[in-house]
């Protein structure tokens, strides 16, 4: 993916510069910047590993954005009529404070989530942004050094070393009129009706689709396969529950054809069995898992006392949503009853299947009741008999015993044939006061039952899960739904319920996600607002943020792309890329200011001669993320095209809306401030005699015979 992305990056390098040696120039920053990065990971111990490659991936399309802007400059200095020494020097000392800020724009994004609290979301997205970091901080080093040097020793200057694409320049031409009429004779329509319009048709869309983000969903997780476990109503030993598989295994590997499978995958032990089911297809969409999963439960054999559920533990292999309810509580027995109830109404809601509790999970096993009445008569205490029974069927660890060769495990237990059934165990042995012996069933009895799969306790009160699987499409519309169940249910003093803990953990990361993003935001003001030594210029710059998000939006609706934790980390990114082209913008129409321009021809010569150099930064990274975000490349189980389907949505509307939007905000923001100007100018040139009688005024509300200080204002 980074190969093609950098194949085609050039390739529209190509058509702007239509010079084979200025594109090779700009080309040579992704080679030397990857392998810096490179020299740089080997030197520091780092590992190049799938985030780190991934990094590099995202990096691509960005390498080649500041020797854009570079060349560009310098081509236009060329254009004037100067040589390449003098266009070399000129053009890159004006655009070095723009490149330089809009490179650590892009950096700085990440600081919050590097030096911020470690979670899953944080490790993920630090492993990348350092990478990323590196690998701009090279290319910066490269467009500054290395391209300028290239550039006045291969090109001649003047005009002659400037090639002209009319398809280009005829696209300036036409953005030079929109802007025309929007930034410098409509700015106010512009800004706001038609800005509010877009916002609205946004709202819209997003209301009309249903469009959320899916921290806690499986859409965009990688399915390679599909798994079902045997829940077995009885106690079948490993022969019983291998008979159990190969009559299923027998059953699927027929319709094999039918399902396409490439090859059949089962483990069974004591009680427990599962079957894993590849197919010939790398990567199942969630379509395609539904469809497996309704054909499963038609074809599965019935079995007597055998049921099938989707999935292992956690979910996995299943293609479902997985949810979990902890119930709390003092008395565990209660907690089971409660349970039970909880899985009879949360199985009633619509799309929720596979509900089971930890108690139908555990395995079977005997349960040994002592009557207290019975020890208390016979002079002993139910911990007596609980003693007699960790030494006796247990086993008591001894110290070793040193041998001539090795060290020699202990143990004191019964013999294998004396604890192989039941009966052994009503038949053992308790030594009472007198010292004659009892059996165990003459003081307890003993009921056959299931045990947790685990003890789990919350905030040190006992704990019991009833977990489920949601088939539909909402994922948060049923966990409202099963929220609103749960308050039918009667909870006792000291019980209660909450969602599972990988619930409350990816809502954790989503505020996590909002706090490193609201960070990163302040982080590229801060670094803005040194770059133009003012705070009205990059508000302006970070009014035109929210348009990115638009178009991440728009293309998540469009092809249907979960906006899931990859997304998420797409719009991290995409807060430190989006600005670059409004700051290169910004700084080149205040540098026309300062040449001496009125703020029309300012807007109007810095819009159109930075309508190249951004449209060929955001082109060149957009196609660098074409093969990620078309291709079903994954880290771990999580795909990365929604990640990469943000950033190329966020990127195209961001392009077009700050090429507009942008200038118009800046004319707006200017107009304003001369207008502040003139008002406070008024107010500085009334005469001071009048100053002195306005704040001398007798109030009217004041009688005659009201003191002096009562009568002045």
């Amino acid at each position: 993916s980074g190969l093609l992305g950098a194949i085609f990056a050039i390739g529209i390098l190509y058509f702007f510069l239509l010079r084979i040696g200025t594109t090779l120039i700009v080309a040579l920053s992704i080679p030397v910047s990857i392998i810096g990065t490179s020299c740089w990971m080997y030197l520091t111990g780092a590992s190049l590993n799938i985030l780190s490659m991934m990094g590099l991936m995202l990096a691509v399309g960005m390498l080649i954005d500041n020797a854009v802007v570079v060349l560009e400059s310098i081509y236009q200095k060329m254009d004037q009529g100067m040589s390449s020494v003098e266009a070399t020097l000129q053009g890159t000392k004006d655009v070095g404070r723009a490149v330089v800020s809009a490179t650590l724009t892009s950096i700085i994004v990440f600081a919050p989530v590097i030096f911020g609290a470690q979670n899953e979301l944080v490790v993920w997205l630090s492993e990348i942004g350092k990478t990323i970091a590196v690998t701009l901080i090279f290319s910066l080093l490269v467009s500054l050094t290395l391209i300028p040097m290239l550039t006045s020793h291969m090109l001649k200057g003047g005009q002659s070393s400037v090639a002209k694409n009319r398809f280009v320049d005829r696209w300036t031409n036409a953005y030079g009129k929109v802007l025309n009429w929007t930034a410098v004779r409509h700015p106010w329509i512009t800004g706001l009706p038609i800005a509010i319009g877009i916002l609205i048709l946004t709202g819209g869309a997003i209301a009309v689709s249903g469009f959320s983000p899916e921290a806690d969903g499986d859409r965009g997780i990688r399915q390679e396969y599909i798994q079902f476990i045997y829940e077995f109503s009885d106690n079948p030993d490993y022969r019983h529950t291998k008979e159990y598989v190969n009559t299923v295994q027998e059953k699927l590997w027929e319709l094999r054809e039918e399902y396409d499978v490439k090859y059949m995958y089962s483990w069974y032990a004591d009680e427990i069995a599962a079957t894993r089911l590849y197919l010939h297809k790398d990567a199942l969409s969630e379509t395609e898992m539904k469809e497996l999963r309704e054909r499963l439960r038609e074809d599965l054999p019935v079995l007597a006392g055998v049921e099938y559920r989707m999935g292992d533990d956690n979910g996995g292999g299943s293609g479902v949503q997985q949810f979990s309810v902890t119930l709390h509580g003092e008395d565990s027995e209660y907690l089971n009853t409660l349970a039970e109830e909880v899985k009879r109404r949360v199985g009633s809601v619509d799309d929720v299947k596979d509900v089971t509790t930890d108690i139908e999970r555990g395995s079977e096993e005997i349960h040994i009741m002592v009557d207290g009445a019975k020890t208390s008569h016979q002079g002993i205490t139910p911990r007596d008999v609980a003693d007699v029974m960790g030494i006796t069927f247990r086993g008591v660890r001894l110290p070793k015993v040193r041998a001539e060769e090795k060290e020699v495990d202990l143990w004191v237990m019964l013999q294998p044939e004396d604890r192989k059934n039941i009966e052994n165990l009503k038949a053992l042995t308790v030594t009472i006061n007198d010292g004659t012996d009892i059996t165990l069933d003459q003081v307890a009895t003993t009921v056959m039952g299931r045990g947790a799969t685990r003890i789990q306790r919350v905030d040190q009160r006992t704990a019991v899960r009833v977990r489920g699987s949601y088939e539909g499409e909402d994922f948060d519309d049923v966990l409202e739904e099963v929220q609103a169940t749960m308050a039918t249910v009667h909870f006792p003093p000291g019980y209660g319920w909450n969602f599972g803990s990988r619930i409350q953990q990816q809502k954790e990361q989503q505020n996590d996600m909002g706090m490193n993003a609201l960070l990163a935001v302040i982080c590229v003001f801060m670094v803005m607002a040194c770059l133009f030594e003012s705070v009205t210029h990059p508000a302006v710059v970070m009014f035109c943020m929210p348009f990115a998000s638009i178009g991440v939006i728009w293309l998540m609706i469009l092809t249907g792309t979960p906006f899931n934790l990859m997304a998420m980390i797409g719009m991290v990114i995409l807060i430190g890329v989006v600005v670059n082209n409004g700051i290169v913008l910004v700084d080149h129409i205040n540098h026309h200011r300062r040449e001496g321009k009125s703020i029309d021809d300012a807007i109007m010569l810095g819009g159109k001669e930075r309508f190249r150099p951004i449209l060929m930064t955001a082109t060149t990274t957009v196609l660098g993320l074409i093969p990620l975000a078309l291709g079903r490349n994954h880290v771990g189980g999580a795909e990365t095209y929604p990640m990469a389907r943000a950033l190329i949505g966020g990127l195209l509307s961001s392009t077009v809306l700050t090429l507009i939007m942008l200038p118009t905000y800046y004319q707006i923001n200017e107009r304003l401030i001369v207008r502040n100007r003139r008002i406070l100018a008024a107010l500085t040139r009334i005469p001071k005699h009048l100053w002195s009688k306005i704040r001398r005024r007798p109030q009217r509300t004041a009688g005659r015979g009201a003191p002096a200080s009562a009568r002045l204002r």
